[in-house]
């Protein structure tokens, strides 16, 4: 069994970040499909809400950025930024960043005498003296109450992409949720042929505006959009700025840190998912789903309103929440070792877990130093201070 210094799970922005920093320095390998979750899950023709200067992997001295790609590749710089044009820059990162990428999925991290044990879906099995789990948001769709007792109804998909919306030509279909992928969802399923779209919203959808930073303005007016928004897609100014202070953030009161999150990343749609929401999607807002009963052609909704929902297929987007419980590859006796408070790990400055063999980034790492864990942004702070740790 081949021994490493560092094993990283998940090959998603975070992953590739921290393999990145760490290379020649380590024996260090990246288990999973680079970028999966962009390349599989995400509408083909989406535009990333992020900036230019602020959706670069993280390598050394800014080395792996979208303008040292944009350099070396002859690329034009674009915004809002095309899903197909950060492929390809990923693509190019891993090429030049990350030697050593095993694309099975992890099945198990399990504890040893020497390390941690990382069994892979293909039969490979690494010892790992250190293991960093980067895992996104993927395995941790919320459920709400209502939905509990029909997680395993296979006509009841939870936060899919785009992509997986492509075998619904011809169902009634019923969005339950009023964020972006909630929206993107609705609109992919009337392109896909859907008979018909409900989207059902609790509340009135939030539309963002346009502040993309790449618009037209005078000299004055960039700059004054610049001190109200120093990155994009988190809102509004002056909160916005405690984002981009993740150590700063970390000594936040919990309820106060709570409700700052939800206020800075508060649900709603971009612009370009609003010009496409058209007759083919009904609207239902101020409406919550009271109850859900399988039937024998589909799945029945009914709505606090009193109508019912009648469909064939259900897709609910209500955001995602994390858990320790999510993380099914890490051995339940691994798993329950960990110091937790709510089920949430308890992590220290570097990302490490009680386990001090075992850190967690991403999303992970999100009720520690905030929302930058989500987004691809926070990949600087966090791919820095882990490699520091490990290095």
């Amino acid at each position: 069994m081949r021994t490493l210094d560092v094993a990283i799970v998940g090959a998603g922005p975070f992953g590739l970040s921290v393999a990145a920093h760490l290379r020649g320095r380590r024996a260090v390998r990246v288990h999973g499909v680079p970028l999966k979750t962009w390349r599989t899950c995400m509408p083909a023709d989406m535009l990333l809400r992020s900036d230019w200067d602020h959706t670069s992997l993280s390598a050394p001295g800014g080395a792996g950025s979208l303008d040292a790609w944009a350099r070396a590749t002859g690329a034009e710089r674009r915004e809002p930024i095309p899903l197909d044009l950060f492929l390809r820059y990923g693509r190019w990162f891993e090429d030049r960043f990350v030697p050593d990428v095993h694309e099975a999925e992890v099945e198990r991290v399990e504890a040893a005498r020497d390390g941690l044990v990382v069994t892979t879906a293909d039969g490979g099995r690494v010892l790992a003296r250190h293991v960093v789990a980067a895992v996104g948001v993927l395995p941790f769709p919320r459920v709400p109450e209502p939905f509990r007792r029909c997680e395993d109804d296979t006509r009841i998909d939870y936060a899919v992409g785009g992509r997986e919306l492509a075998d619904v030509q011809g169902l009634r279909v019923a969005v339950v949720g009023g964020g972006q992928n909630a929206l993107e969802s609705a609109v992919l399923a009337a392109d896909a042929g859907a008979t018909s779209v409900d989207l059902v919203v609790r509340s009135a959808v939030r539309w963002f505006r346009s502040r993309e930073p790449s618009a037209q303005r005078s000299a004055v007016g960039g700059r004054l959009y610049r001190l109200a928004y120093p990155i994009v897609g988190f809102g509004p100014p002056p909160i916005n700025r405690l984002v981009l202070a993740p150590d700063l953030w970390s000594h936040l009161p919990k309820p106060l840190a709570g409700r700052l999150s939800r206020r800075i990343l508060r649900s709603g749609g971009s612009p370009w998912i609003r010009e496409r929401l058209d007759d083919r999607v009904r609207l239902h807002e101020g409406r919550e789903v009271l109850a859900v009963e399988p039937t024998a052609d589909g799945v029945r909704l009914r709505l606090s309103d009193g109508t019912v929902r009648d469909v064939e297929r259900v897709v609910v987007a209500a955001g995602f929440r994390f858990h320790l419980d999510g993380m099914r590859f890490l051995d339940e006796r691994l798993r329950r070792s960990l110091r937790a408070v709510d089920g949430l790990p308890v992590l220290d400055r570097t990302f490490r877990t009680s386990e001090p063999r075992l850190s967690l980034v991403g999303f992970a790492a999100e009720h520690r130093f905030g929302p930058l864990s989500r987004y691809v942004e926070g990949t600087h702070f966090t791919a820095r201070r882990v490699a520091g740790a490990l290095a």
